[in-house]
């Protein structure tokens, strides 16, 4: 509403982990959250001030693409905006507070910085800009005043210190120790995460190394304790163990205390964060939903934020081999955003066209994993590209999954799941599939006529892809074989096999599931992947190993040649 000086009043609902970091000033902020946080006020909020207190001033928001900006970050922020009062330009009215990627109108003020081209910046009309920056590209720019990185664990750091940071400087005489009233927040940076989940992201966790240098606290294994305790909390409360819930919940409170945010000397926050803090504004019952519908490893990381400690021995040797990629077919998403006008919902509504590793004229790869407890497919593709390194030799990719949990009839739960591919799919040109057989989903169910792979097969086709069944020999591929082989895969030095790759955004849980997946050695020397690894306090539930799983038995089946050709075989040193 408006009331008198034309000052706007809008009535927001913190919860408290927005509440701790509007009210702790820092230079350097690191805020690690799960899904249904509050996650993406951060960055509006931090945008807003922005505006307000850097007139003329520019944010720097960095991604891995832009892409990723105009699809993931951006929505976000601007339905925050938005509620606040801010309103994009309109050409016929000439009425608005900000234009994206376009010359800004000639009343809006121009932020200091000489602007060259406003192809990738938001400016607002008292002068301030908010510059995207690509690292596709190049992180370099006009000097800046801030910087935000949202989903920080996408983008790479070094390229980041080294270019994006360098920008972070300008302005002295205007918002810095050169100014008449100095901005304290100027030259700073706010990354904001969910858990890293590959050994590249230890970097936005190691800053909470001074919980424990200055005050003694150690912080992930307190938050995994509390994490645990809220799982615990859940099952209490579906099972009417009221007494059993509130005498846990106050154990957690007791916990949070222990790990209260603070500042350290060096002018870092850090802090962690759940859907349990934003529960006054989303709901016990929608954690509860989530715990339901969703996998139980998901369930800890998407939700409950749980820290992922890789284990030590693993059965794939994943960790420094930099066989991650991103690829957000910026061309084609910027193309979207000019067409419909920046339309934030749009843009958040993603399918394979978005996807710059799919290739929409060649058939897909898909394989399935029908559990008790979780159904998945994982997605991959074969190409004569590697968006590693960008040379031309041949890779594997991973390049998506999809998972639910069963419900109560097993033709629903795969409808679900096929359906969830289609209609990501929908606009691939080559509808065809080539489907490697989970032999476990040849049994044939007492309340179907039909095996778990017959039903998915026939819904792909019902949805008009053309089927090719791929077909391993046995029930289940051997664990030691299946270890030699990726042991000669990873190694890179067979020039039969091709290079392994993983999309490191969008198969996010089967790496989780691979890089916590353990091995061990039996007394006769063969090499066998641990199921119990819910065991053990370091690492994620047993159905973790689903999602590696379902890798294992395509790589086997397309691959196992090289091992059952070679009777001599030697795994190598990687």
């Amino acid at each position: 509403m408006m009331y008198k000086e034309d000052v706007w009043e809008e009535t927001l609902s913190l919860n408290s982990f927005q509440v701790k970091y509007q009210l702790l000033s820092a230079k350097l902020k690191y805020l690690i959250a799960g899904r249904a946080t509050g996650k993406s006020y951060i960055v509006g909020a931090e945008v807003d001030e922005n505006v307000r207190l850097l007139p003329r001033g520019i944010t720097s928001i960095t991604q891995d693409t832009i892409g990723q900006a105009l699809t993931k970050t951006l929505p976000s922020t601007f339905k925050l905006l938005e509620q606040l009062g801010y309103k994009k330009y309109d050409q016929k009215t000439k009425t608005g507070d900000y234009v994206v990627c376009q010359k800004p109108p000639d009343h809006f003020l121009l932020p200091y910085e000489k602007i060259m081209s406003y192809d990738n910046m938001i400016t607002f009309s008292n002068g301030h800009a908010l510059y995207l920056i690509s690292q596709k590209t190049s992180g370099r720019g006009p000097n800046v005043d801030y910087n935000i990185t949202d989903e920080a664990l996408t983008i790479d750091k070094l390229k980041f210190d080294q270019e994006s940071a360098a920008t972070n400087r300008g302005n002295l005489e205007h918002f810095g120790d050169l100014s008449v009233k100095p901005v304290f927040k100027h030259h700073g940076s706010t990354f904001t995460s969910s858990m890293g989940y590959l050994p590249e992201h230890k970097w936005l966790t190691e800053p909470a190394k001074y919980y424990e240098d200055e005050a003694g606290i150690q912080l992930f294994k307190i938050w995994n304790q509390i994490v645990k305790l809220q799982l615990d909390l859940i099952r209490a409360k579906l099972d009417g163990e009221t007494a059993i819930a509130v005498e846990i919940w106050k154990e957690v409170n007791r916990l949070k205390k222990q790990i209260t945010p603070f500042v350290s000397k060096d002018g870092i926050l850090f802090m962690l964060s759940n859907a349990f803090d934003n529960i006054i504004n989303i709901g016990f019952s929608y954690i509860v939903k989530m715990y339901q519908t969703m996998d139980l490893m998901t369930f800890m990381i998407e939700i409950l934020n749980y820290y992922i400690d890789k284990v030590t021995d693993c059965y794939y040797n994943l960790d420094d081999r930099h066989i991650y990629y991103k690829a957000d077919n910026d061309n084609y998403i910027r193309g979207l955003a000019d067409d419909t006008e920046f339309d934030w919902t749009k843009l958040e509504n993603r399918h394979s066209l978005f996807d710059a590793d799919c290739d929409p004229n060649q058939p897909i790869e898909i394989t399935p994993d029908w559990g008790s407890k979780i159904a998945l497919i994982e997605v991959a593709q074969e190409r004569m590209y590697d968006f590693v390194s960008g040379l031309i030799q041949k890779t594997d990719n991973n390049i998506n999954e999809f998972y639910v949990k069963p419900q109560e009839h097993t033709d629903t739960m795969i409808n679900t799941l096929i359906d969830m591919f289609c209609h990501y799919y929908r606009h691939h040109k080559k509808k065809e599939v080539i489907y490697t057989v989970d032999t476990y989903g040849d049994i044939r169910l007492a309340s179907s006529r039909k095996t778990y792979n017959q039903l998915a097969i026939a819904r792909l086709e019902r949805n008009k892809w053309k089927v090719t069944q791929r077909k391993h020999p046995g029930k289940e591929p051997p664990h030691n074989e299946k270890y030699l082989l990726w042991q000669s895969i990873l190694a890179e030095t067979n020039p039969f096999l091709p290079k392994k790759r993983f999309n490191g955004t969008r198969c996010k849980y089967t790496l989780i599931s691979m890089n916590n997946t353990s091995v061990f050695q039996k007394p006769n020397g063969l090499f066998e992947k641990d199921k119990k690894s819910e065991a053990r306090e370091s690492v994620l539930p047993e159905e973790a190993t689903h999602f590696g799983d379902a890798v294992d038995k395509r790589v086997w089946t397309k691959y196992g040649y090289a091992l059952r050709q070679n009777r001599s075989f030697i795994a190598p040193r990687i």
